[in-house]
């Protein structure tokens, strides 16, 4: 155990000490030892005995007789006896263990860590049946390290219901309960018991306290909050807004009219959170409101509204969507293209492919995401164009969209491979990668083109693929020696590490090596390459190449 995690357990469990001392202080905590006036059976030790009698009628008389008992010895035999084989008896301990009480809540807890689930179903509805007075044991238990100490804890607070939900909200308040936030689960499980009180911590002065009250509401979805989650959206806290927005979103058709509304409201903040929920509703009732808030004055609140017509999915939105790409925000346009991709409309194609020039970066990738989305032919050669892009993220975007249109996409990418831009063959290969399979013998017939930039760019294609028949065809090359395949798929091959192999690959680099090749040999781990590697550095003029190799493949490293 390092440090770390020692101080880690220290703290929690210091919290958890202080948590029950509080408890204790208030008189709200659960005594688990035997009072001197509770009730005691003399002859307990043969009523234990009782519950192994082979009859099944005198081990249900004897838990019956044992739950008139406090005693701890009673309370740990009746939770064995949950096992008994008879479901009668089963029947009669549960009664039993519920007559008992508050004295078996821990002893009860503790047996959640029982391996059986229908035992442990079993203790659930126990804890659940003693009610009231097991919540606060139960709340403890909650912030149990052990998980299915956890999980009992949580679904007996949810059987419970009603008579949990205060004790929860003043743990959840409590600074010194463990794990007081993830109180907001068992609270939005118990569901309208608790809309409320939730409400009310709304008001909280703690921001913690107010953001788990909007969870836990967007969880139970009552029509009641709707409103004091409206207002919440002009909290003073980002964190508290967001989550409103989410749990408005959730509660979805009976908040959408008083969102519509809020569109117009004179705070930005208010228009955009209510623009993001619309979409989380995903109601066809906020298209026309949120068309016309891609005109406001505000540019996060188009921003929303476009994004939030992309959740939507309804044609109406096509046409103003496509206008915003010309909008004079980049993120605003740049949301407008993702939701024109969600659409699917052909009528976003070409307006979709002018983005792909936008003078921003972040609008061009988008675009080009939008366009993989929508599989359209006529979008390939404008995207391998794309791939020239001067952003690295927007080229790796393109690539990923000329994978998902997939086949129609095939024969011109592999006539790509002969560009010299190098970033055009990398995106190339990644997307027939993408492919896959359908990539597969194109990519094996291109090995045998006359252009050396394509047989290579063929050969590393179908090192990523890496199916069956892909990979025959590679190793059938490396027996063979073929220098220019070995070149093109040398990741392929260092990730294999096939035994003695490191001459063909070294020859490979010495006749058609790039620097990237070298840099990816250097540290691929195999003393032969990285020495290989240096001696090309020097006999091309590098005084130094880059160390570490980052993504650089590893010897042998997928045999």
């Amino acid at each position: 155990m390092n440090k770390k995690f020692t101080k880690q357990i220290s703290t929690s469990a210091i919290l958890f000490c202080a948590f029950i001392i509080s408890l204790i202080s208030t008189g709200c905590t659960t005594q688990v030892t035997t009072s001197p006036e509770a009730k005691s059976t003399p002859n307990i030790q043969s009523l234990i005995t009782a519950l192994q009698d082979e009859s099944s009628s005198v081990r249900a008389d004897a838990a019956q007789e044992l739950g008139t008992t406090t005693d701890w010895r009673a309370t740990e035999a009746l939770i064995t006896a949950l096992k008994d084989e008879d479901p009668g008896v089963r029947s009669s301990v549960a009664l039993a263990l519920v007559e008992i009480g508050e004295p078996a809540v821990q002893y009860l807890i503790k047996a959640l860590q029982e391996n059986d689930p229908d035992v442990q179903q079993a203790i659930i509805d126990i804890l659940a049946g003693i009610g009231e007075p097991a919540v606060r044991s139960l709340i403890i238990a909650y912030g149990d390290y052990h998980e299915s100490i956890k999980n009992g804890a949580e679904q007996a607070l949810v059987k419970i219901g009603a008579p949990a939900v205060e004790p929860l909200i003043a743990a959840m308040k409590n600074k010194t309960t463990p794990n007081r936030w993830a109180l907001q689960y068992p609270l939005g499980e118990i569901g309208a018991p608790a809309v409320e009180p939730l409400i009310a911590l709304l008001k909280d002065e703690d921001a913690g306290i107010r953001e788990a009250a909007v969870n836990a509401l967007g969880q139970i979805k009552d029509g009641r909050a709707v409103e004091p989650l409206l207002a919440v959206l002009e909290d003073e806290n980002r964190n508290v807004q967001k989550a409103a927005k989410r749990a408005l979103g959730e509660i979805g058709s009976s908040s959408v009219e008083s969102l519509i509304a809020s569109l117009t409201d004179e705070d930005a903040t208010v228009r955009q959170m209510a623009a993001g929920a619309l979409g989380e509703t995903q109601d066809t009732r906020a298209v026309e409101p949120l068309i016309a808030t891609l005109k406001d004055e505000d540019e996060d609140v188009r921003r929303a509204a476009a994004g939030a017509l992309g959740q939507i999915m309804d044609v109406r939105a096509v046409e103003p969507l496509i206008s915003t790409l010309q909008d004079e925000n980049l993120y605003v346009r740049a949301s407008a293209a993702i939701s024109l991709g969600l659409i699917g409309d052909a009528r976003a194609i070409e307006p979709l492919i002018a983005t792909l020039k936008d003078k921003e970066a972040h609008t061009r990738e988008t675009a080009a995401e939008a366009l993989g989305q929508l599989k359209d032919p006529q979008s390939v050669e404008p995207l391998i164009t794309a791939l020239k892009d001067e952003d690295y993220n927007v080229r790796l975007r393109v690539a990923q969209s000329l994978g998902k249109i997939g086949e129609p996409a095939i024969d011109q990418l592999i006539a790509s491979f002969k560009d010299e831009n190098i970033y055009i063959r990398q995106g190339v290969a990644k997307a027939l990668g993408e492919i896959g399979e359908p990539a597969v013998e194109p990519l094996i017939a291109a090995l045998n083109d006359d252009v050396t930039l394509i047989r290579q760019g063929a050969a590393q294609a179908l090192g990523t693929i890496g199916n069956e028949r892909a990979e025959e065809t590679l190793m059938a090359a490396l027996d063979q020696g073929d220098l220019q395949v070995i070149s093109g798929a040398y990741e392929y091959f260092i990730q294999r590490g096939e035994k003695d192999s490191e001459a063909i690959l070294i020859q490979a680099l010495i006749q058609y090596g790039s620097q990237s090749m070298a840099v990816d040999f250097l540290n691929s781990g195999n003393d032969l390459l990285e020495e290989a590697a240096k001696n090309w550095a020097k006999s091309h003029g590098y005084v130094e190449l880059s160390w570490p190799g980052g993504d650089s493949p590893v010897w042998g490293s997928n045999p």
